[in-house]
């Protein structure tokens, strides 16, 4: 990709970061002064002035490489971040390991992207809460090898603390010239590497990493550009065992069909899964095609001398050519094929709209309108069958918000927060969503939640043009629904001064 075309105000930034590209697979910064700033910083600790000789010495210093690295990454970590991940493994990953496996298997961890080792660190305590002390092997790499000499000294501040599950690492810890030093017994069961992810070395035996059960790629991906996104899912694909799980960060892009991994949705986000042999995959899913090169031969074939052909025969006159036939028509579309369901629906006849949807060929589509068909005579059916088509197509959101509207009016409160919680997750910029989970919130009292939930429907509506259709919301119009949200607000925030008295 060229990078002369964007605003870099002098032409040598953009040979830079063209070379960190190349070397690192980094996407161009969304914010380029931002960008000339931190080589400019990288740039004055490397005692270099001139652009072009800091560019040659790039690529002869490791370490002025991996210092202009860290300047145009963020390497945010501390003890147990996101304790949803870690939660995961404790109650649904390590538990199906310990089905596939059986109680003896070694479990093997990867932190990619380690950074100063925190994330490594607390998958080792994990472990070793959970009994693998002496069946673990946790590997981390970086491509910072400032970062990792950082991890193997183990000593840390207070703000490797700030999350409420690092009070699990303060066993492991001791106070030494007020910093924290981590215990040898966990510091010894995590192997640090380097290793380029946008270098196609791995996996392998060589770099240690290849079948893998559990591994952590988590806030890296966003910083890669989209061929390196899909290389790179591809080998870590490769790099799990069978039954193994990835787990990515919130902000980093899906990998959907970019390998063959089985999305598991949970109620935080998106977790992955290589399924073991045999297993059922869901439509989400499919792997996509990945091109087979044939081996060359060893030795050219070189086709034996053909005898002399024979004259060949007076061909008979050709009888007329026939008229063109005329072109098959296209198959109908999804909203063709759903149109007598759709008319069913407007006629009020939601019995025949459910089957007629149900009668299609199955898809996302299908099974939303026979959802919305069947919550209107039998809401308990539409239920069961929000949750097949959930399992199916874990990633529609559509689906998961008639799932959270058909639990709520069900009074299954705890299930629709779950699931409406998922919508906002896959869909962010939907405003029904944002409107579902402060309907749950209000009604299972948490006023506060509930108030956010309500202005961020408000602000998602208020951000359109009042006459545009919001996705969903059968037909209601953003400023309609921006009304709506705003009168709950403040009836909630009416409702919390009076409690507040």
């Amino acid at each position: 990709m060229s990078l002369e075309p964007a605003p870099w105000s002098r032409l040598g930034y953009a040979h830079i970061f063209a070379h960190v590209q190349q070397r690192a697979g980094l996407q161009l910064p969304t914010c380029i002064p931002a960008a000339e700033e931190g080589i400019a910083r990288a740039m004055a600790r490397a005692g270099e002035e001139d652009l072009g000789l800091y560019l040659g010495r790039l690529a002869s210093d490791p370490g002025a490489f991996d210092d202009l690295l860290n300047e145009l990454t963020i390497g945010e970590t501390y003890f147990f971040r996101t304790h949803e991940h870690f939660d995961f493994l404790r109650h649904q990953a390590l538990p199906e390991l310990r089905r596939l496996r059986g109680p003896e298997h070694t479990v093997r961890v990867w932190s990619a992207g380690c950074a100063s080792g925190e994330e490594p660190y607390s998958l080792a305590v994990l472990l070793m809460e959970e009994g693998y002390g002496h069946r673990m092997e946790v590997h981390a790499t970086d491509i910072s090898r400032a970062a990792l000499a950082h991890a193997q000294q183990a000593s840390y501040s207070a703000w490797s603390l700030r999350s409420t599950g690092a009070e699990r690492m303060r066993p492991f810890l001791r106070m030494e010239d007020k910093r924290y030093v981590l215990a040898s017994e966990v510091r010894h069961r995590v192997r640090f590497h380097y290793l380029n992810l946008a270098l196609d070395t791995w996996p392998s035996p060589e770099s240690g990493i290849s079948g893998m059960d559990i591994i952590f790629c988590r806030n890296v991906l966003i910083y890669f550009t989209r061929p390196t996104i899909a290389a790179v899912a591809r080998r870590l694909y490769e790099s799990l065992a069978d039954g193994g799980f990835l787990i990515t960060g919130p902000s980093d892009p899906t990998l959907a069909g970019l390998a063959p991994l089985e999305p598991l949705l949970t109620g935080w986000g998106v977790a992955w899964q290589r399924l073991p042999p045999g297993a059922p995959r869901s439509a989400a899913s499919a792997p996509p095609s990945f091109p087979i090169r044939a081996p060359a031969p060893a030795t050219p074939f070189t086709p034996p001398p053909l005898p002399p052909l024979p004259p060949l025969p007076v061909a008979p006159p050709r009888p007329p050519t026939p008229p063109p036939r005329p072109p098959r028509p296209a198959p109908p579309s999804v909203t063709e094929r759903l149109e007598p369901a759709r008319q069913a629906m407007e006629r009020g006849d939601w019995s025949h709209a459910a089957q007629l949807a149900r009668a299609q060929q199955e898809g996302p589509e299908t099974a939303a309108m026979a959802i919305r068909a069947l919550a209107n005579v039998n809401p308990e059916a539409a239920a069961a069958a929000c949750a097949e088509a959930t399992a199916r197509f874990p990633l529609a959101a559509e689906l998961r918000y008639l799932e959270a509207m058909v639990l709520l009016g069900l009074g299954r409160l705890a299930e629709a927060e779950r699931a409406a919680r998922q919508v906002v997750y896959l869909e962010p910029a939907l405003a029904v969503a944002h409107l579902a989970l402060g309907h749950v919130l209000r009604r299972r009292d948490d006023l506060a939640g509930a108030l956010r939930a309500f202005r961020a429907a408000e602000e998602l509506c208020a951000a359109l043009p009042p006459d545009t259709a919001v996705p969903l919301s059968e037909g209601e119009r953003a400023g309609s629904l921006a009304r709506v949200a705003h009168n709950e607000r403040v009836r909630l925030e009416t409702m919390m001064t009076r409690e507040e008295r």
